[in-house]
């Protein structure tokens, strides 16, 4: 079957290609390695699976024209669940609800988040792929040392100072993500708040190449069905090959892997006539593990065509996050006491994305930003000297009291 292809889904995390032919001496791609996770480490995965669907679709359904979007739901999980570790009281319990963390520990997320990372990175050696995470400390604030050693042992977190009088401030934290997505996600910080406290930032990048490459010869510019009677002439791709194919209610899913396998692009590709976001409405945990399963079976022969795709997308995500449950982080109820003693709120969850997709494999990156200020500016504390006093003048590096005294009323002498 011809298979003319529009929607992409990228499977587990966001991924990329290493650049580079495939050469007569090349080591053919193995098969992929199981990354063993305990029962409840599974339970955390279907939990933030089930996050991205709850995130995802609502964001399809509301676009009325043609926008390419782009989200990583692990990026967005990572942030967050960084940011978890400083909940507390009803902040702590509509931040699991958001997450669909229900019934789970920090213990276990934190954990799992630790195994992801020291597992996913290195179990493809024909994908590159890299997490980076880091918690930035603006001076007023006094943090918890219980929660940077968290965020260090769990989440590998670099810790770092930050300054929001400095007006290098901004290029240091967007260098930052700059340097940890290969230049891929650039300049996402416009601004830093006055009121700042924290940021909390997750980067991911993912370079893999396929499996099967697609020749650069063949690809040739065919029309692509933007809207039904009006189609865009755009490079397609082409290839014949075995894949793992199945059917949804209303679309078509042809899994296409990297390397040896272990990371690969799934594409929902709608019936004729059925939108993007109908097709989307369907993605729920239930069908994706049985869609998965299926995909899973084996191969079939297949008439590839694909179009080559670069673009970027960017998106403020506190609205979506407060539909799904955790609104009052975003307000002055927020509690944040395991992080500070000090008032804080979050006041923004940036994302950025980038993804480009050609003949030799997919190029990908991801960022978000927990930008957290101060719910007041807890430095600026009001002494009013207006009644009876005592005071202590003393040595203080040996302690040593030498007045102290009472002033009753200031208008006698």
């Amino acid at each position: 079957m011809t298979i003319g292809l529009s929607l992409i889904l990228i499977a587990g995390i966001t991924t990329s290609v290493i650049s580079c032919e495939r050469t007569k001496n090349e080591t053919p791609p193995g098969d992929p390695v199981q990354i063993e996770l305990t029962l409840k480490q599974a339970e955390v995965v279907e939990s933030a699976n089930k996050f991205a669907f709850d995130l995802f679709v609502p964001v399809i359904s509301e676009k009325k024209g043609a926008e390419n979007i782009m989200i990583s739901p692990f990026s967005v999980t990572s942030a967050l669940s960084m940011t978890l570790n400083g909940a507390a009281g009803e902040t702590f319990e509509a931040m699991m609800t958001a997450l669909r963390y229900d019934g789970k520990t920090i213990g276990e997320i934190n954990e799992t988040y630790l195994k992801l990372m020291k597992d996913m990175v290195p179990v493809d050696p024909r994908v590159v792929m890299e997490i980076a995470n880091s918690v930035w400390v603006e001076k007023r604030l006094t943090v918890k040392k219980s929660f940077i050693d968290a965020l260090k042992n769990y989440y590998l977190a670099e810790a770092r100072d930050i300054d929001v009088t400095d007006p290098g401030a901004v290029d240091e934290v967007n260098s930052w993500i700059e340097d940890k997505t290969h230049d891929k996600i650039q300049d996402m910080l416009d601004e830093l708040s006055p009121d700042l406290a924290m940021l909390l930032i997750n980067a991911v990048y993912f370079k893999g190449k396929w499996r099967n490459e697609f020749d650069k010869d063949v690809t040739a510019n065919k029309p692509f069905y933007a809207t039904p009677g009006s189609p865009v002439q755009v490079p397609m791709m082409f290839q014949n090959e075995n894949f793992a194919v199945t059917r949804s209610q209303n679309a078509t899913l042809v899994e296409l892997p990297y390397g040896q396998g272990n990371y690969s692009m799934v594409v929902m590709l709608p019936d004729e006539g059925v939108s993007t976001a109908v097709a989307a409405s369907t993605l729920t945990p239930e069908n994706w593990v049985l869609w998965m399963a299926d995909l899973a079976r084996g191969t079939t022969d297949v008439d590839l065509s694909l179009p080559r795709f670069k673009y970027e997308y960017k998106r403020e995500l506190k609205n979506d996050l407060t539909a799904l449950g955790m609104g009052i982080a975003f307000t002055d109820f927020a509690d944040f006491s395991n992080i500070s003693e000090q008032g804080m709120l979050i006041s923004r969850v940036l994302h950025q994305t980038f993804i480009e997709t050609n003949e030799e494999g997919t190029e990908a990156a991801a960022a978000t930003v927990v930008e957290m200020v101060f719910t007041s500016m807890p430095m600026t504390t009001v002494v009013n000297v207006n009644r009876p006093f005592l005071y202590f003048i003393r040595e203080t590096t040996t302690g040593t009291i030498i007045f102290m005294g009472q002033v009753a009323d200031p208008s006698k002498g």
